[in-house]
């Protein structure tokens, strides 16, 4: 089998030992050719711990919640692992979430504990290898300040073309034997459509193998000679381009690929800023969009005034009978 985003031996060995009906091992994934992340940068980067062990990468997108890969917390695992993807997730207390630091160890960490987890209901065998998405529910809220998904009408910050930014802590090679002591940065293209489905064909043995792409849950990234990419560890961690204002937006969320840095096999990732997963995560954390530009949100706190509705104008009787306008729809 190709490898995929995922730690496959590491996560059978340490949940086996805890929860022996396990139908799978959850995955995970990391960066080659990147570069290790600064302290105080990517506070909102999430490291990942699953029975105690490290697991998967994520992003902290509204005070009380972290989005990670739909493989991190589906029991059942995924598809290019030959396994089943379902939402059942795993029990929150399997759990555990640092944020604010770049150090593996958690040096400085703010750690939270999960009380709920929600993947993604359309993560199911009839999607493939789509809607690779979870929210974790933080035990309290995150005093470090999230990262925005990008608003639909920032559409043109993640065209093909655009430098993107992945981050994360897994590993820098596709066969290491464990992750850096530090999260790792690195920048690559977001390709065409085009090229990602050409990469990623679909059909059931590619789905079963590397994967296969659907433009409307996915996107990749990645140069065509390959040499840096996501890998093992870094599943669920954040591809970020800036808006206009320079600051980074959320776009997409580190899903699969084959190997790690291939040429000719870009890094596959859940496309959260639009489409079927934009609206999965609304309905549970509407908080973690960008305002569309040009729109206007009343100040934290507050609630905006409704204009009272007009009173009915009063018109001559006509033949006996009294006219009114009625008022307009609003």
């Amino acid at each position: 089998m190709a490898a995929t985003r995922v730690g496959v031996m590491r996560r059978i060995i340490v949940v086996a030992a805890v929860c022996a009906f396990a139908l799978a091992a959850t995955p995970a994934a990391a960066i080659v050719g990147g570069k290790p992340a600064q302290p105080g940068q990517f506070s909102y980067v999430a490291n990942i711990s699953i029975a105690g062990s490290f697991g998967c990468t994520g992003s902290l997108i509204a005070p009380r919640w972290v989005l990670t890969a739909g493989h991190c917390g589906s029991l059942t695992g995924a598809l290019s692992q030959g396994l089943l993807p379902t939402p059942i997730a795993w029990p929150p207390p399997f759990y555990g979430v640092q944020l604010g630091s770049v150090r593996a160890d958690g040096q400085g960490a703010e750690r939270h504990s999960v009380i709920e987890v929600r993947v993604d209901s359309d993560y199911l065998l009839t999607n493939g290898t789509g809607n690779d998405v979870t929210l974790l529910e933080l035990d309290t809220p995150s005093q470090i300040a999230p990262v925005k998904i990008a608003a639909v009408g920032e559409r043109r910050i993640w065209e093909p073309g655009a430098l993107a930014t992945i981050a994360g802590f897994g590993t820098t090679a596709e066969n290491a034997s464990g992750p850096p002591s530090q999260m790792q940065v690195a920048q690559v293209p977001i390709t065409t459509d085009d090229y990602c489905a050409s990469a990623y064909p679909s059909g059931l043995s590619t789905i079963a193998d590397d994967g296969s792409f659907d433009p409307q849950t996915m996107l990749c990234a990645g140069y065509p000679q390959g040499g840096t990419d996501t890998c093992q560890g870094d599943s669920g961690g954040p591809l970020l381009t800036p808006a206009a204002n320079g600051e980074l937006r959320l776009v997409a969320a580190t899903s699969f690929g084959a190997g790690c840095a291939q040429a000719g096999k870009p890094g596959v990732y859940a496309r959260l800023a639009e489409g079927p997963i934009r609206r999965f995560i609304a309905g549970v954390a509407p908080d973690a969009f960008v305002p569309e530009p040009g729109a206007t949100a009343p100040p934290s706190g507050t609630t905006p005034r409704l204009k009272p509705k007009p009173k009915p104008k009063r018109h001559r009787t006509v033949k006996g009978h009294t006219r009114r306008h009625r008022p307009r729809r609003r």
